[in-house]
């Protein structure tokens, strides 16, 4: 009962949080896609971009809470739709094959299974980037962004002559930024091996305060803690922060992943 009644909770702050930041994505795309870029100063469209950005990383970090069935644990339909939904957002991406691939970046983490490994002879970060990018979007999503982005071009024209300069700030420019964002934070940072740990099994968490690190990455840089318990929601994670000093105990403790990792 307590067990249910936690999850209860956790899907009732998930759900809010979802449609707060689905919201906020929706609300700036529409102001983005409205206004005159030539009115507006320098520091007004970087912030209007950067708020963009982060926004669409939440899209993604919803998503993967949704892989691990931590958005809805008590309603498996709303759960996976929703997911399915937010990655479509972040960038077409389908989210039975980002599931799969995520769940061997859990039982396999850091090994040549994993498909977010980086081989330590081919650890450059820039080459790391663009074979992470290569595992998930593919030509065909390619396609079906470019589609959209053209259908968005059409719808408006009718109300900003401007349009094409606004699609290419406000929607391609954001997506970079944010895939770089989880590569950076949630993957080359945390994964990254180094000479003084060869042999290291579990990844590193980024030693940062609760508050930014919800603005780096949505909490995405406590990824020790995310890897031995990845059921709990991307905002419970600073409950779990493991101090430096505990982690190598920790590391030991929890030496072997669990079969299941959903």
């Amino acid at each position: 009962m307590a067990i249910k009644a936690e999850q209860a909770k956790n899907q009732r702050q998930g759900l809010f949080l979802a449609a707060l930041i689905c919201s906020a994505w929706i609300a700036t795309l529409v102001v983005s896609m409205q206004i005159n870029v030539h009115s507006w100063t320098t520091s007004g469209i970087l912030g209007l971009i950067l708020l963009r950005s982060f926004l669409h990383t939440g899209l993604f970090i919803v998503a993967h809470d949704a892989m691990h069935h931590s958005l809805a644990p008590l309603n498996e339909k709303l759960n996976n739709n929703l997911g399915k939904l937010c990655l479509f957002l972040y960038a077409g991406l389908s989210y039975e094959s980002c599931s799969k691939k995520h769940g061997l970046h859990h039982r396999y983490p850091e090994s040549a299974a994993d498909p977010d490994f980086h081989s330590p002879q081919n650890s450059k970060p820039i080459i790391w980037y663009f074979r992470f990018l290569s595992n998930y979007l593919n030509w065909g999503q390619f396609c079906t962004l470019t589609l959209v982005w053209l259908l968005m071009l059409q719808i408006t024209t009718l109300v900003n002559p401007n349009a094409f300069q606004n699609i290419i700030i406000f929607c391609p420019l954001p997506l970079i930024l944010s895939s770089f964002q989880l590569f950076l934070v949630g993957t080359c940072l945390p994964h990254q091996k180094s000479k003084t740990e060869p042999g290291r099994q579990l990844p590193r968490s980024l030693s940062l305060h609760p508050l930014i690190s919800f603005a780096a990455c949505y909490h995405f840089g406590y990824h020790l803690e995310h890897h031995l318990s990845p059921n709990t929601p991307w905002f419970k994670l600073p409950n779990l922060r493991i101090e430096p000093l505990q982690r190598d105990r920790a590391k030991i403790k929890h030496s072997h992943y669990p079969q299941r990792f959903l």
